[in-house]
C-alpha cells in the first residue's frame, strides 16, 4: 500500500514535469510496430490481416503522442472547474506543448480505475467547450493510472482507432516506494487485443446499408440514349459529386464505412422498375451490431426478460434510422429540398451477393469513411510499396493512388479480404 497519496504524485510531477519521469519507451514501440501488414512477399501477396494494419496506425500514433508528451510543460495544478455555483470539478494538471493544450488525469490507486477515462473526458470537454468550435482532437489527453481492468483497455483501444480522440495511458510506477520515485510507463496494447477488436468489426452482418433511390433530371441525371451501355459523363460527374459530400457527412458523424451510386443497366432498371432513377446507396459498421452476448449480460442479466431485447434491438434500428436521415439529406442538400426520393433498409449481405445489383450495374464515386479509409488507403499504400520492391512481379494498380481510391472493383477485393462480402 502507498504511503503517499494523489496529491504528492500531483506535486512532484509538477514540479519536476512529465519529461523526467517518462520511461525511454521509444525502442518498446519500434519493437512492437508491424512492418509487415503493409509490406507484401516477394514472392506473394499474403491474406490481408486487418489487425495487424489497426495495430500499426494505433501505435504509430501513440509514438507521436509519446513525442509531444515528452515535449509538454505544465502550466497549471488542481485547476477549480466550476460546473454551477455549487458544485465543482478539479483537473489534475494543465500543460502546453507544441499542438496545444493538453490535460492530465492522475489515479495511483488501482480501485479508481472504472472512473478514471469518465472524469478525463469530462475535464477534456469543459476545456474545449470554452473554445466554441473546437473539436475533440485539439485538446490532448493523458491519463496516467493502474489499468487491469479488460473494459478499461477496451475503452482505451475504442477511443484511439474509434473515436481517434487524442490519448495516451501511462502507469504509474514507485520503484522505491516514494512519490519522488515516479515513472510513467507508456501501455501499449498487445496482440490478442487489437485481434480481438479487428475480429468484431470483419462480418458483413455488422454493416448497417440504406438505399436512397431517387429519380434521374433530364439534362443532369440520365442514361446516354445514343449509347445505353454507357452513361453520359454529367451524369457520372453529378454522381460522384452527391457521394463525396455524403462521405464528408458521414465522416463528420463519425461512421466508418463507405457509399457509392448504383446505376443499374437502363434495361435491367426497366424491367425491375420501370423507371430511370438512380440509388445511393451508404453503409456503415453499426455498433450495435457488434457487441457480443458475454459484453451486453454484464446489463441485460440486471434486466427484466421482457426489456432485454429491447436493450439490444432499439439502438440497432435507432443506428438504422441515422442513416436513412444522413441518405435523405444528402439527396435534398444535392439537388433540392423535398426532392423526392424513396428510402430503404436492405440486408448488406443479401444485396452484395446479388448479380443484379453487383454485376450488372454502373457504380459510381465510392467514398470510404473513417477507419475503413484509413485501412484500405494503407492497403493500397502496399501495393505500391511491393511495387516498388519487387518491380518483377508488380501488382496492376493504377498510375494515380486517388483512382484506386474510388474504384468500386479495387474496393470490392479489399472488402473481401476484410470479411465484408460474404462467402
Amino acid at each position: 500500500m502507498n504511503t503517499f497519496s494523489e496529491e504528492d504524485v500531483q506535486s512532484h510531477l509538477f514540479a519536476v514535469g512529465l519529461g523526467s519521469v517518462l520511461e525511454d519507451d521509444e525502442v518498446r514501440l519500434e519493437e512492437v510496430i508491424p512492418r509487415s501488414s503493409g509490406s507484401l512477399s516477394e514472392l506473394e501477396i499474403p491474406e490481408f490481416e486487418l489487425w495487424k494494419l489497426l495495430k500499426e496506425r494505433a501505435l504509430e500514433k501513440l509514438r507521436y503522442l509519446h513525442d509531444l508528451t515528452r515535449e509538454g510543460e505544465f502550466i497549471g495544478a488542481g485547476i477549480n472547474l466550476p460546473i454551477d455555483k455549487t458544485r465543482h470539478m478539479f483537473l489534475d494538471l494543465l500543460g502546453t506543448n507544441e499542438d496545444g493544450i493538453f490535460i492530465l488525469e492522475l489515479k495511483i490507486n488501482r480501485a479508481a480505475e472504472r472512473n478514471a477515462f469518465t472524469e478525463l473526458l469530462a475535464y477534456s470537454n469543459y476545456i474545449s467547450s470554452l473554445f466554441p468550435g473546437s473539436g475533440e482532437k485539439d485538446i490532448f489527453n493523458i491519463l496516467v493510472a493502474p489499468i487491469e481492468a479488460k473494459i478499461a483497455k477496451q475503452a482505451y483501444l475504442y477511443d484511439l482507432l474509434i473515436s481517434d480522440r487524442n490519448v495516451v495511458l501511462y502507469q504509474p510506477k514507485f520503484p522505491d516506494g516514494s512519490a519522488q520515485s515516479l515513472r510513467l510507463s507508456l501501455y501499449i496494447p498487445d496482440d490478442e487485443e487489437f485481434q480481438n477488436f479487428a475480429n468484431c468489426l470483419l462480418s458483413h452482418d455488422a454493416m448497417a446499408c440504406v438505399v436512397a433511390s431517387f429519380p434521374d433530371i433530364p439534362g443532369w441525371i440520365e442514361y446516354d440514349e445514343e449509347n445505353p451501355s454507357s452513361l453520359a459523363s454529367h451524369t457520372c460527374d453529378t454522381l460522384r459529386n452527391i457521394t463525396s459530400y455524403a462521405a464528408q457527412l458521414m465522416e463528420k458523424e463519425g461512421l466508418h464505412g463507405f457509399c457509392f451510386i448504383r446505376k443499374r443497366w437502363q434495361e435491367i432498371q426497366m424491367a425491375l422498375v420501370g423507371e430511370k432513377r438512380s440509388d445511393l446507396i451508404i453503409c456503415a459498421l453499426n455498433p450495435f451490431q457488434l457487441t457480443g452476448v458475454d459484453r451486453t449480460s454484464l446489463i441485460t442479466d440486471q434486466l427484466k426478460k421482457d426489456d432485454r431485447s429491447s436493450f439490444l434491438e432499439t439502438p440497432k434500428l435507432g443506428f438504422d434510422g441515422r442513416l436513412l436521415r444522413i441518405a435523405e439529406r444528402v439527396i435534398n442538400d444535392c439537388i433540392e429540398e423535398n426532392f423526392p426520393v424513396e428510402l430503404e433498409t436492405p440486408d448488406w449481405g443479401g444485396m452484395v451477393t446479388n448479380m443484379i445489383e453487383t454485376v450488372f450495374t454502373h457504380h459510381l464515386g465510392f467514398r470510404a469513411t473513417g477507419m475503413l479509409r484509413e485501412a484500405y488507403v494503407e492497403n493500397l499504400a502496399a501495393m505500391r510499396r511491393y511495387n516498388a520492391s519487387c518491380p518483377e512481379s508488380a501488382v496492376d494498380v493504377e498510375r494515380l493512388q486517388i483512382d484506386d481510391i474510388i474504384s468500386w472493383l479495387r474496393a470490392w477485393t479489399f472488402m473481401e479480404a476484410c470479411g465484408f462480402v460474404p462467402e
